[in-house]
């Protein structure tokens, strides 16, 4: 009797938790995401973070916590009303201007309203609105920048920022004795390449490029991403100058530190994962954290430390090198 009873009592509990306690059932079957860390300037580290529910409620927030770990809380529940894009959701999180924290709303499905955050006083003020972006690095005051923005020739092309609108760079550059389109366009794909991840420091423009998608995109549904070769790219946009600087293991994403020393390029790409910095000057890269998945790098402001998230689970700090 004792056994029958041992045996049923797993079948009991979850049978009054299916009847009178749905929500629990619910809660532990959450899945909690965390993505686009930014150390603002006000010392705290801002990030989204999504939960997916069995019910299908899934909406990201803005959060934020202290580098130690204590302090995190809910900063954003939901996204604010504005002109451009009412209603909007949260798309991903950017280092704003003057130590603000930039904020990407989702616009339906075609375009990205941009913001500057000021946590002080907890106020909005609009800086772009533009068709759909992935990521944005903005430099002079917040007034322009760089983006990356999804188009017909392939999944990833940086563009120039300026006037509140994305545009194509009026001219292809060279690098590496490619000559290629960074801007990804609709038209002429024979002479575009994949670009991503902007990173900028003043006039010098970081991103990750891929030369042997030269003439091949869009790319076929056997060919991945993954498969191609990238390389660390600064191009010197007021000079035109453009180099590859190292090659990286696979997809990346990319800070620039406060000096222009180095570059942090977190990799994510199914064959390797980790974090590498890299010596703008020599090209040289060490490997500086390991993980499986490595996505979101950004620095402290006095480029001493860095954070990124691991696998969409958690944060990660570490030491700069």
């Amino acid at each position: 009797m004792r056994a029958l009873r041992t045996a049923l009592t797993p079948v009991l509990v979850l049978a009054v938790m299916l009847l009178g306690g749905c929500g629990r059932i619910s809660g532990l079957l959450d899945s909690v995401s965390l993505s686009h860390p930014v150390w603002a300037i006000d010392g705290w580290v801002y990030y989204l973070r999504e939960v997916t529910s069995t019910s299908g409620s899934d909406q990201a927030e803005v959060w934020r916590q202290r580098p130690d770990g204590s302090g995190e809380e809910a900063v954003l529940t939901r996204a604010p009303a504005v002109s451009a894009c009412e209603g909007g959701l949260f798309s991903f999180l950017f280092a704003g201007s003057d130590g603000d924290l930039g904020v990407a709303l989702e616009c339906g499905w075609d375009r990205t309203e941009l913001l500057s955050y000021s946590p002080a006083d907890k106020t909005f003020e609009p800086l772009a609105s533009t068709r759909f972006l992935a990521d944005a690095a903005l430099v002079n005051g917040g007034g322009g920048g760089y983006v990356e923005a999804p188009r017909e020739c392939g999944p990833g092309g940086v563009q120039l920022l300026a006037d509140g609108t994305a545009h194509e760079f009026a001219a292809p550059v060279t690098a590496g004795g490619t000559t290629f389109n960074p801007s990804g366009g609709d038209t002429d794909c024979e002479s575009t390449v994949l670009t991503r991840s902007p990173a900028a420091l003043g006039e010098r423009l970081f991103f990750i490029t891929a030369p042997d998608s030269l003439g091949r995109l869009p790319l076929p549904p056997e060919v991945s991403p993954d498969d191609l070769t990238w390389h660390l790219t600064e191009w010197d946009v007021g000079s035109a100058m453009a180099r590859f600087v190292t090659e990286l293991p696979g997809l990346a994403g990319l800070a620039v530190s406060p000096d222009g020393r180095s570059v942090i390029a977190a990799v994510a790409s199914d064959h390797v994962g980790g974090v590498w910095s890299v010596d703008v000057g020599t090209g040289k890269k060490t490997r500086i954290a390991d993980g499986a998945r490595a996505y979101d790098p950004s620095f402290s402001p006095d480029g001493k430390r860095f954070v990124y998230v691991e696998g969409f689970k958690r944060l990660r700090f570490a030491k700069a090198r």
